[in-house]
């Protein structure tokens, strides 16, 4: 009888698992054979670690990659489902200096730190230049740092505001464009018995730096200069964005909101709960699907922004990169040239929901939903590009929780925020 596609995939899952244990054994034994080491009597074997694929979108992208490309296999090892998590992985590979890993599936904010620690391959000088702007500005300028270019993006995501269209046309009223336009629909919309007006991420995690920083783009702030020298954390602006987070809690937002991360507000949202909501593209076919509630009834548009300010969404978004101590470099660029196809972004789109980052995607699609996320995604920010991100971004998170829990003032939070980011980025 024939295999079928998800019994493959379920074989392949189980294999890639087993073959992650034997991989990260090595790291505990140095003197063992390299794991990247190319085997002459057998094909190249190209190993990154990965999060579970459930939907079989990327199992499907490699085994068409491998029937292109008979010489060479993808071996892509199911990691922990937090970010965090799997950084600490390749962190840990990379320092025990053995050639575990030909390619890193990297998140945004991870580039100038593996850039920096020599662990991933310079691109750049790959594409012409005339190629590489095939991508969304955004995307690409997650994937950069110090002018050049460290991965091939292959999906991001940007904050963006749902709303009750059914509700803001039944009150004659239009999308906010504004934060002061949001808190007056919010109210005037609300009914906090039944109906909150703004729901959003403000758990101490990374969502609520991201929700943060839509904010004080808005507002017209900044949290780090590009150049990683000056923090904007003790100015007007910043004040002024973290109050207005901080004033929504128990009035417009669920004092809950504090602890709320992507799925909290997306089920209050998608169960008819809120007007407003701040969240990531993938929430869009969740509410129209045929047994939501909201199903016809949810509208998108960019973040507001006050006047002075921009409206900016936060860049949220993966790519491949490739381990500069791989022995498999150019087996390793194929693969990155094949997932830089359009039928390989519909794949993604189609199979596990993933936005794709190439321009061409968008523009020649005929799907209205499409068409908006581009105009959203077209004006994405990517956090700060600085090697102690991850450092920066712990710092930020607990000031603001205390903040938006009244254990702080705002300007109390913001001033402790400011002189622990500035000790961090100075730090010899």
């Amino acid at each position: 009888m024939q295999t079928t596609f998800s019994e493959n995939w379920r074989q392949r899952r189980v294999a890639w698992q087993n073959a992650g244990l034997g991989l990260l054994t090595l790291l505990l034994l140095p003197s063992c054979h390299p794991a990247g080491t190319p085997d002459p009597a057998g094909p190249t074997t190209l190993r990154l670690l990965v999060e579970a694929d459930a939907t079989g979108g990327w199992a499907e992208v490699f085994e068409g990659f491998e029937r292109e490309n008979p010489g060479i296999t993808v071996q892509a090892i199911e990691g922990p489902a937090a970010t965090n998590t799997r950084e600490d992985l390749y962190v840990t590979a990379f320092l025990s200096g053995g050639q575990i890993y030909d390619l890193v599936m990297a998140d945004t904010v991870w580039i100038p730190k593996f850039a920096v620690a020599g662990w991933l391959a310079d691109l750049t000088d790959k594409w012409s230049e005339e190629q590489w702007s095939r991508f969304l500005p955004g995307a690409l300028e997650g994937s950069t740092f110090r002018g050049r270019i460290y991965r091939v993006p292959t999906q991001m995501d940007g904050g963006m505001l749902y709303y009750r269209r059914d509700l803001l046309e039944k009150a004659g009223e239009s999308p906010p464009r504004s934060f002061d336009e949001l808190r007056r629909l919010a109210w005037k919309l609300q009914s906090p018995s039944r109906l909150w007006g703004y729901v959003w991420q403000g758990r101490q995690y990374e969502g609520l730096v991201c929700n943060y920083l839509e904010v004080l783009r808005g507002y017209g702030g900044f949290w780090i200069s590009n150049d990683g020298k000056t923090v904007g954390l003790d100015q007007p602006a910043a004040r002024a964005s973290l109050q207005f987070l901080v004033d929504t809690v128990g009035t417009i937002s669920p004092g809950g909101v504090t602890t709320y991360s992507e799925e909290e507000s997306r089920q209050l949202f998608q169960s008819g709960q809120a007007v407003f909501l701040r969240n990531w593209p993938y929430v869009y076919p969740l509410a129209n699907r045929p047994d939501s509630p909201m199903r016809g009834k949810v509208g998108v548009v960019p973040l507001p922004a006050q006047p002075g300010g921009q409206s900016s969404a936060t860049l949220g978004g993966w790519g491949l990169a490739i381990a500069q101590n791989s022995p498999h470099q150019e087996a390793a660029w194929k693969l990155l040239e094949y997932c830089a196809r359009i039928p390989v972004a519909e794949t993604l789109y189609r199979r596990a929901g993933l936005n794709p980052t190439l321009k061409e995607f968008y523009e020649s699609s005929p799907d209205p939903m499409v068409r908006d996320l581009h105009r959203i995604l077209r004006h994405t920010s990517p956090r700060p590009m600085v090697p102690q991100y991850a450092q920066a971004s712990d710092i930020l998170q607990r000031y603001l929780s205390s903040a938006l829990t009244r254990r702080l003032t705002v300007p109390e939070a913001l001033d402790g925020a400011t002189r622990e980011t500035r000790l961090l980025l100075h730090r010899p």
